[in-house]
């Protein structure tokens, strides 16, 4: 595959795994849980308890020699107490943890991604388009 079609479908599967990650930040925002031993600048430990506070991700996206590379990453801080008391798991003083998911911030993402998937399409048409016009003049 060409350099140019090599970088922009790296372009793409990166805005793809942005979606994947936002949406299940969206999918997630309310999973309210106890508040983990851990502080929230550290990451929740993974736990099979269905209470337990869900782990917002971000995308880390690194440029390398032929495109991007892109990977999730668990965002921090990664809750923030709030104050349910009538929460069957909130603490002595009534808090719990809330995942630090920002509507605004996973729509504005959103957005980016698909800009930049549809920006990464259109480098991969016309370097295709490019490859065919090369051959067709060479037949």
């Amino acid at each position: 595959m060409s350099s140019s079609l090599t970088i922009a479908a790296s372009g793409m599967n990166g805005s793809a795994l942005r979606i994947e990650a936002s949406a299940s930040n969206v999918a997630n925002a309310r999973s309210n849980g106890p508040v983990p031993q851990t502080p929230p600048d550290r990451p929740v430990p993974r736990s099979d308890d269905p209470r337990s506070v869900y782990q917002p991700v971000d995308v880390v996206q690194v440029s390398t020699g032929s495109g991007t590379a892109a990977r999730m990453s668990e965002r921090l801080p990664a809750y923030e107490l709030r104050y349910q008391p009538d929460a069957p798991f909130a603490d002595a003083r009534g808090m719990v943890a809330a995942p630090n998911v920002d509507y605004t911030r996973e729509i504005a993402d959103q957005a980016a991604s698909v800009a930049a998937f549809k920006a990464n399409a259109k480098v991969f048409s016309t370097a295709s388009e490019m490859a065919r016009t090369v051959i067709d003049m060479k037949t």
